[in-house]
């Protein structure tokens, strides 16, 4: 198998002419990069990893902590992310939390210990410790779904939540809807706690919510819990004609349970979700819901983190992506509208 002293013989120039040219230094001629790579290639040379990590003070490895891997929505983003990484010639370690305060700690502890070069993170427990462990960390790091804690230097990527619960909330007022209900995720969730404001916002704005006892249900993050949360609205809320549901995941539970029970979508109750899996668009589903672009944050968190790695002394600009609404057809106008 060549090693770089091949390529370098083969070229008649130096090995570190060589290595200078695989790490595109800027005082290296293009021409002789360009006969670099035609060489490796020729030659069917590859970079022994662990050296050029010592040349360039570099791992090659990128740390990606998920809250919940089972979560399709977290699945996308991490493809996302390996599929920019991956182009660089990065490998990314996953970092499956379980949402388990713990394990986030761990897996930052394990990142000092094998020296990632940099990191992106979901966390869900930002407890003193746990910033006290960020702050510390000699490598860049990109919050991805989730903001920066005060007193820390790091970007992050994520959707405006609150300003999407309030678009889809203003879509079913459009189609003429009053008793619009809403059923959340848990109420540690700082998305979902974004979500449920810009719905209660919307609703009062429009004077549409007194008591919202009987209308907004804590549900959770997976399809049984919007089962149990839409069993649960309709009991106490009967006359309710729509359903906000803080994830695509509770959307389809609702619309299990609403099928269960013989109640019709849309023609009777109007549900719209939140993210666009791919659940959301099967024949059977075809939930109206609000997408959050997961390619485009995945990639963006990646690049942010790219430059970062590039330019230890930059901290880019945080990325705040509008979400936009999918309309399929799992809502439905009522006779009656409401100007808005």
């Amino acid at each position: 198998m060549a090693n770089i002293k091949d390529v370098a013989k083969h070229l008649g120039v130096s090995v570190s002419t060589v290595s200078r040219a695989m790490n595109n230094h800027p005082d290296v001629r293009e021409e002789t990069k360009l006969q670099v790579m035609e060489a490796i290639r020729a030659l069917n040379y590859r970079p022994n990893a662990i050296a050029r990590g010592l040349i360039n003070k570099k791992t090659y490895t990128i740390g990606l902590m998920i809250p919940e891997i089972s979560d399709p929505f977290f699945a996308g983003l991490a493809n996302a992310v390996e599929e920019t990484f991956s182009k660089q010639g990065y490998q990314v370690v996953y970092g499956n939390t379980n949402r388990d305060p713990v394990k986030e700690k761990q897996f930052l502890s394990n990142a000092i210990e094998r020296q990632f070069d940099g990191l992106i993170i979901t966390p869900d427990f930002l407890d003193d410790t746990f910033k006290e462990l960020i702050s510390g960390l000699d490598m860049p790091v990109v919050f991805l779904r989730r903001r920066t804690p005060p007193g820390i230097s790091a970007p992050y990527v994520d959707v405006d939540h609150y300003e999407a619960a309030t678009e889809a909330v203003k879509y079913l007022i459009e189609l003429g809807h009053r008793q619009i209900g809403f059923i959340g995720m848990p109420e540690s969730s700082f998305t979902g706690i974004q979500r449920l404001l810009g719905y209660r916002d919307t609703m009062w704005k429009h004077g549409l919510l007194s008591d919202d006892s009987n209308i907004v249900m804590s549900g959770g993050r997976n399809i049984d819990c919007g089962r149990r949360a839409m069993s649960k609205l309709y009991e106490r809320n009967p006359n309710v004609t729509a359903v906000f549901a803080g994830n695509d995941l509770l959307g389809i539970g609702a619309l299990e349970w609403l099928a269960q029970q013989k109640i019709v979508v849309p023609d009777q109750i109007s549900v719209i979700g939140f993210d666009n899996l791919e659940y959301a668009e099967l024949h059977w589903i075809q939930l109206t819901t609000m997408e959050q672009p997961r390619a485009e944050m995945g990639t963006k968190a990646a690049d942010l983190l790219l430059q970062m790695i590039s330019d230890k002394e930059m901290t880019p600009e945080s990325e705040l992506i509008k979400a936009r609404l999918i309309v399929r057809q799992s809502c439905k106008a009522l006779q009656t509208t409401l100007s808005i």
